[in-house]
């Protein structure tokens, strides 16, 4: 938690940077906002602090009607933390469930949520679904069923009792200056972010390794088809800059799953990084300083679907991306479902796991070890996909995962630093880490490698990023 002196100062001057990392509550009015509200700034004899918007709801303090507090962007906790969060928010499970995929108790689950996010894990649920319902009654045209189940609630009994108490009015008297309620083809909602942002860096790391016919990228956004259990659909991310926010387009046969789909898309563009942080801390190496200074705001640009970018990973062995690029196009072209729905530009939906169960992958341009190893992922993929989404330690997984043969330390950091959005991934036998280290002509060695990498932790992910960026000026 920040200081109250931070805080304060923060406040007053509207500053954009602590957006999203504590709320301000006002005690005379029962209010509480973000720091970069337009109101007046209360006196400081009556204002409280919060860490996240659902100990302000705890609390018993309503949402600001002009910053919008579900607006604001997310905290940046520690990765498993964040994965507790996301597990909480994203399904239905009940907390002893997610308990059991972190390997803890029911107990041990509690206290270390409420410790972390002080806040108890079902309250914490219920406000995020409470928040996220507001913005959607108020910025898209969904039925208030498709809300209700959209926002993660499970019954309209407890989506109208929760919003009353919540808001103090009904989901109706919220949508009132939206008029009638409508259906639509296609929801927009904005997903904020906390500057500097890269957008142009993002397009343009998809747009080297856009998968035909199931991504497109272009020099203003990014799109793609997606697979959620059996729905599916697509999506289309362009740039808000006045906001510091993107707009997510979405057409889904089922919104039920939208919450899932706007916590994938956050982590899809690291919208949750605080940038500021991860640049003071890597900046005290000369080399990382250079190339953040050329490059501010570049994010760990993430993955839509783990199992999906496991294969590209491994497609991605020891070849160029555009190499790696085509073999999974190749492969989504051959054994994926075609799209649908009324988008043409996009095609293909990437195979499941299940549909890559029994794939051949023969005469797709693969050399029979590669064959072999996708073959031995896909089989340990689909027996054990939470072992990658809920591990605990990296090294642990490393160790499980480099078992299998085929797959080195490279390609676990690798899906770990993309696919799992881990910020402290390393993939240190990397060419092109190596190349960027490399001074006068003398190549570091891995260990030395690691070794200068401790003082990057745990933001050694990024620190990867712009070591790539960094070789991209020399050539």
């Amino acid at each position: 938690m920040l200081d109250a002196k931070t805080c304060f100062q923060a406040r007053t001057s509207r500053d954009s940077r602590f957006d999203g990392k504590f709320f301000t509550a006002v005690l005379t009015t029962g209010i509480f906002c973000r720091p970069i509200c337009p109101a007046r700034a209360a006196k400081e004899e009556n204002v409280r602090y919060f860490e996240n918007s659902q100990q302000a709801l705890e609390s018993g303090f309503k949402p600001c009607k002009r910053c919008l507090p579900e607006h604001a962007p997310e905290q940046m906790y520690p990765v498993v933390l964040k994965r507790m969060a996301d597990a909480l928010v994203t399904s239905q499970e009940s907390v002893a469930q997610i308990a059991s995929y972190f390997e803890l108790s029911e107990r041990q689950f509690r206290r270390n949520f409420s410790d972390a996010f002080g806040i108890a894990p079902t309250q914490y649920r219920l406000h995020h679904h409470s928040l996220l319902a507001r913005k959607l009654i108020q910025n898209t045209t969904l039925t208030m069923t498709e809300v209700c189940f959209a926002a993660g609630f499970t019954s309209l009994r407890q989506f109208n009792q929760t919003i009353k108490q919540t808001f103090s009015c009904t989901p109706s008297q919220l949508r009132k200056s939206k008029g009638k309620e409508q259906k639509s083809s296609g929801i927009d909602i904005k997903l904020h972010y906390r500057p500097p942002f890269d957008w142009q860096a993002m397009l343009s790391f998809f747009q080297h390794r856009q998968l035909q016919g199931v991504e497109v990228v272009t020099n203003e956004s990014y799109q793609r088809t997606i697979n959620v259990g059996q729905h599916k659909g697509w999506f289309k991310v362009t740039h808000l800059p006045s906001g510091h926010a993107l707009n997510l387009h979405v057409v889904l046969d089922d919104y039920k799953h939208l919450n899932y789909i706007i916590n994938k898309v956050r982590r899809l563009f690291d919208l949750d990084a605080d940038m500021n942080l991860i640049h003071q801390q890597l900046s005290t190496d000369p080399v990382l300083a250079s190339s953040i200074e050329k490059n501010k705001g570049v994010r760990l640009p993430g993955c839509w679907d783990l199992f999906e970018f496991s294969v590209r990973a491994i497609l991605g062995q020891q070849v160029s991306v555009k190499a790696a690029t085509t073999l999974a196009a190749r492969i989504a072209s051959r054994y994926g479902d075609s799209n649908t729905f009324s988008n043409t530009d996009l095609t293909l939906l990437f195979p499941t796991v299940e549909q890559l169960s029994d794939a051949s992958f023969e005469d797709l341009g693969l050399t029979q070890a590669r064959i072999q190893t996708l073959r031995t992922w896909v089989e340990y993929y689909q027996n054990n996909a939470e072992t990658l989404t809920h591990y605990q330690d990296l090294s642990v997984l490393e160790k499980q995962l480099v078992a299998l043969k085929g797959i080195g330390p490279w390609t676990v950091n690798y899906i770990a630093m993309r696919g799992l959005s881990d910020p402290n991934a390393f993939p240190a036998s990397d060419l092109g880490i190596i190349k960027a280290l490399t001074k006068e002509d003398k190549k570091p060695t891995t260990k030395q490698i690691i070794e200068r990498a401790s003082a990057w932790q745990p933001w050694r992910a990024y620190a990867t990023l712009y070591l790539w960026l960094s070789n991209a000026k020399k050539s």
